[in-house]
């Protein structure tokens, strides 16, 4: 455990009394050592992954190319184990980072007396749209699309494009207190890998030149359905997973990507700076 993280559990002995009313240096002392354990442990999410990679690839060395961890994991107790120790480490340091951050804006906005966007209370957005998160996060997927595949499918709401359908009373309708960057990543892999899917199949059927079918979204547009079911609803136009690939599809060590990364070639050491 680091230093910085065992001074912030001796210090939160003192911090059962309400904030406001501890001595203004105690204060300025923890947010300065939240802040260095939030930033210090920055590229820790890398040096996870290069480590998933390497003990992959490691095991591939030993046992073959025909080795496949995520089929072989219910049977071998050590891969389950590492399994559960990174979903308890992400778990942690998402639930750490987070409450790191909710209190430094929640200080940020008391010292610029109310000049930021009046809808975040610390990090939750009060109105967080969906659909508008949604939006950012096609243009991030297209981007990436373009960049590798030379075309990208159009995204399509409740049948509408999704910048028409953003400007609808609707979508305006549509809100609900959220963190919203945590929503933004979500949509961001559910995008990209439905982006991906879709025009992989496009151009193994129709060639390089085929039309992509767009991605549909389906969200209740009812008042009262919207706030029973508060769901966003994507299909693609892809070849879908069979149950084979769906009973694997959330191991750490199993993607359908076929060209996957090495940790020579993606994630390098100097792609995990530990002084972030």
């Amino acid at each position: 455990m680091c230093a910085s993280l065992v001074r912030l559990i001796a210090m939160s002995a003192c911090l059962h009394v309400p904030w406001a009313v501890l001595p203004i240096q105690r204060q300025q002392e923890y947010h300065e050592l939240t802040r260095d354990i939030f930033n210090q442990h920055r590229g820790t999410m890398l040096e996870v992954a290069r480590g998933v990679f390497e003990f992959s690839e490691d095991l591939t060395n030993l046992f073959g190319k025909n080795l496949e961890l995520a089929e072989v994991r219910g049977d071998l107790r050590h891969i389950q184990d590492v399994e559960t120790s990174l979903d308890e480490f992400f778990t942690d340091r998402l639930t750490l980072r987070l409450l790191i951050s909710h209190v430094h804006s929640l200080n940020k906005l008391k010292l610029t007396a109310g000049a930021e966007d009046p809808d975040m209370v610390g990090v939750v957005n009060v109105n967080t749209r969906p659909i508008a998160i949604l939006s950012r996060a096609y243009v991030s997927a297209k981007f990436m699309c373009l960049r590798d595949y030379q075309v990208a499918p159009d995204l399509k709401v409740n049948g509408l494009k999704c910048d028409e359908y953003i400007l609808s009373e609707a979508s305006r309708q549509q809100h609900f207190p959220y963190v919203h960057t945590h929503l933004f990543y979500i949509f961001l892999e559910l995008v990209k890998n439905a982006a991906r899917a879709s025009i992989e199949r496009a151009q193994t059927e129709n060639g390089i030149q085929a039309k992509v079918p767009a991605i549909s979204v389906v969200v209740p547009e009812d008042h009262d359905m919207w706030n029973r079911e508060r769901s966003v609803k994507l299909a693609d136009q892809g070849t879908g997973m069979n149950r084979g690939v769906l009973s694997k599809a959330f191991c750490y060590f199993f993607s359908s990507v076929k060209a996957r990364p090495t940790v020579a070639d993606e994630v390098s050491v100097s792609a995990c700076p530990s002084a972030e």
